[in-house]
């Protein structure tokens, strides 16, 4: 059942929406379209997923957002993302996180962005994606409606959350068999699950995250790339001068899109700088990411 409030935000009149642990806040002021688009989503929903029709599955697809990114990081790439802020999963990691300075989901760039003061909406839109994709197991011919590129990225914000979710983006990429597709994941045992059960797409790229930084974790079933974070520019030299591929925060056009087109020699470690921290604790994270090796 939906339920709403009204709650006071920065002292702004807003609803919160909640439905089975997904929350949503809506300014009633601004936001028209959204509270009509969720309450159509829980209405299907609340059918029971054996109850629904063709049409109706079909219009949860309409729903969900994907993006094609105009400039950023992952500029000209479409992305299927979900909500770091609702992911049962980026909670559980972010509470490990408070006892474990090295570990990279207490730096969130995805869940900084939704408590933005712009990002409510992005909040909003990825929370609802998660909804449906972790909710409904969609067939390939049904994923095919969904927007496709020459490249796409599948959670650019959040994670994988349970088998449902991994078995969608596993058959949308088999649908979209034209595009390079990659897959950032720190969950990884749906991911594995999934292609164990429906087998992994040829044009699919599994890119297995570190959840600690500084540490190259052993690369799993299915996964091509483990992406690692390095805490100081001499952390990063010696992952090179060990083989690892640099990224570092470049645009992946700027690196000619290596990931997607699987370019790197097989089996690498992708190493990216740290962002966003002063000095003095990159020190103090490095010193801590070596004590746990």
């Amino acid at each position: 059942m939906l339920t709403e409030k009204n709650v006071i935000v920065n002292g702004k009149s807003m609803v919160e929406y909640s439905f089975k642990g997904y929350n949503f806040l809506v300014d009633p002021l601004k936001d028209k379209k959204f509270p009509a688009e969720l309450k159509k989503v829980v209405a299907i929903l609340e059918k029971g997923i054996d109850n629904l029709s063709s049409v109706d599955r079909l219009q949860l697809l309409n729903l969900y957002n994907a993006a094609y990114h105009t400039s950023g990081k992952i500029e000209g790439i479409v992305s299927l993302d979900s909500s770091a802020t609702a992911s049962e999963f980026c909670k559980a990691m972010r509470k490990a996180a408070e006892n474990n300075p090295a570990h990279i989901c207490g730096m969130c760039y995805d869940y900084a962005q939704e408590h933005s003061f712009k990002g409510r909406n992005v909040r909003n839109r990825h929370t609802l994606n998660l909804l449906i994709m972790a909710s409904v197991e969609f067939t390939k011919e049904e994923l095919a409606i969904l927007p496709g590129g020459i490249l796409v990225r599948i959670n650019s914000s959040g994670d994988t959350e349970n088998i449902i979710y991994a078995k969608n983006m596993i058959n949308y990429t088999f649908s979209h068999p034209y595009g390079r597709v990659g897959y950032w994941a720190k969950n990884i045992i749906p991911i594995i699950r999934a292609c164990d059960e429906l087998g992994k797409p040829e044009n699919l790229v599994l890119i297995q995250s570190s959840p600690i930084i500084g540490k190259v974790i052993p690369l799993a079933k299915y996964f091509d790339y483990v992406f690692a974070v390095f805490a100081t520019k001499e952390d990063i030299e010696e992952a090179l001068k060990n083989g690892a591929c640099e990224c570092n925060g470049r645009k992946c056009k700027d690196c000619g899109f290596s990931c997607y087109c699987r370019t790197w020699p097989k089996n690498s470690v992708i190493a990216e700088y740290l962002r966003g921290v002063n000095d003095k604790t990159r020190k103090e994270i490095s010193e801590r990411a070596r004590e746990r090796k």
